[in-house]
């Protein structure tokens, strides 16, 4: 009996606490914005990634002056700490020998290595509380 009353509370423990509803599940974030310009023009609809060295990565989209506001899942903001910054823009791959292929509209808005994590050089440093604003001009 005493084993089933000990089991019994056990469970109920167990149960409540996996339950509760606790939004621990849901990471820290703080908003982020910033202005993304490439020969000082602004870039519109491009795709600005922070990636943390744990935790999901936060995500934004440039409006028609090149302001993002990122966010991770469903919250606005990024999680606070240091991250890798891509930026990508335009290029989709057309098939070999095409005229799509050979127009100005097949090729990137931004250069590659600002979409590769290892050569963008693209950082920032998000802080839990302040101002969180990164402009990035890139050439």
């Amino acid at each position: 009996m005493r084993n089933y009353v000990l089991f019994l509370f056990s469970a109920i423990v167990l149960l409540n606490t996996s339950c509760s509803g606790a939004t621990n599940d849901t990471p820290k974030t703080v908003e982020v914005t910033g202005i993304i310009t490439i020969k000082d023009k602004p870039i519109s609809g491009a795709s600005v990634v922070f990636m943390p060295k744990s935790g999901p990565s936060a995500v934004g989209t440039t409006d028609d002056s090149g302001a993002y506001i990122l966010k991770t899942g469903k919250a606005i903001g990024a999680t606070p700490g240091q991250h890798v910054v891509t930026v990508t823009a335009g290029g989709e791959t057309p098939m070999p020998g095409t005229e799509e292929a050979k127009s100005d509209k097949s090729k990137p808005l931004i250069p590659a290595d600002y979409g590769d994590p290892k050569k963008s050089g693209l950082t920032a440093d998000v802080k839990a509380s302040g101002n969180n604003n990164f402009d990035f001009k890139l050439n």
